[in-house]
């Protein structure tokens, strides 16, 4: 746990906050990292980390009813057909 003093900064029409290296560094943190931001009702602010949804479904349940030897262009229903540039692709 730390306990540090920051500053709010001006970035273009919002605020925010600088996270020193050292925060950044012990919580493994990196740029991109989706966040919410959650206010608590005794007014303090709160940043959890957006954890990716992970499927109940294994790789083997996903492939389950596939034909053997993949897909091929016949396998398409008709309203799935390419049309104009898009048939020269195949």
């Amino acid at each position: 746990m730390y306990d540090m003093r920051v500053k709010l900064s001006k970035h273009g029409n919002s605020l925010g906050v600088i996270l020193p290296a050292s925060v950044v560094a012990s919580l493994g943190l990196r740029a991109g990292i989706p966040f919410e931001l959650e206010t608590t009702l005794d007014g303090h602010l709160q940043l959890v980390p957006v954890m990716p949804r992970r499927s109940s479904l294994s790789a083997l349940d996903l492939l389950d009813g596939m034909p053997e030897g993949g897909l091929h262009y016949e396998d398409l229903p008709a309203d799935l057909l390419p049309v104009g540039k898009e048939s020269g692709w195949l």
